[in-house]
């Protein structure tokens, strides 16, 4: 059986109740943003623009990483991105790369075209995207590698349902909408 990035088999998550899955994917949010809020604090501890909401489940098929046997209705993983722009365009990784190597986290740099970046991968199911772009911006995204679950769509529905966030243009590292929790009213209904 082949194991997500939380260390579960499919055979684990199918015991598992819509409650307690949404509950573990609440886990996953809140370690998302600890993540981001520590990277951030290596380059800037000021204001950064959101890259839009982050709160719901991505089709676990397109992730950073495979997982064989993931599909858009028995996997999704979690993204979330920040934007700032250093003053006179400074396209400096450094900071970034010394952090991720403190952390003992395996690094790739690559050029695209001109942009540069630095990519680390946490070994325990995250990865964290570092870009010093030619255009003066600099985003950084921390992705998760795929989990399992028993119903992408019941599972984004519930997170969604109960989702009042309302996210924010411009945020400091670790300043986010507080994740739904379980007992919630459902706010927003599906649309058929």
């Amino acid at each position: 059986m082949h194991t997500d990035a939380a260390g579960l088999t499919q055979d684990d998550v199918v015991k598992m109740s819509l409650h307690q899955e949404f509950d573990v994917y609440r886990h996953h949010y809140e370690h998302m943003q600890r993540l981001l809020k520590e990277a951030q604090l290596q380059v800037h501890d000021g204001e950064w623009e959101w890259g839009g909401g982050d709160d719901l489940p991505m089709n676990g098929a397109d992730g950073v990483a495979a997982l064989t046997g993931s599909t858009f209705k028995n996997s999704y993983y979690l993204t979330s991105t920040r934007l700032w722009s250093p003053p006179g365009r400074q396209r400096d990784l450094q900071p970034m790369t010394d952090y991720f190597t403190e952390q003992g986290w395996t690094i790739q740099h690559r050029t695209i075209a001109e942009d540069q970046e630095v990519w680390a991968t946490t070994g325990d199911g995250w990865q964290i995207q570092y870009t010093a772009q030619e255009n003066g911006n600099n985003p950084l995204t921390v992705y998760s590698e795929p989990f399992w679950t028993n119903d992408s769509n019941a599972l984004s529905t519930a997170v969604y349902g109960r989702s009042t966030a309302t996210f924010p243009d411009q945020s400091r590292p670790g300043v986010y909408p507080d994740f739904p929790e379980w007992d919630d009213p459902i706010v927003n209904k599906p649309k058929i």
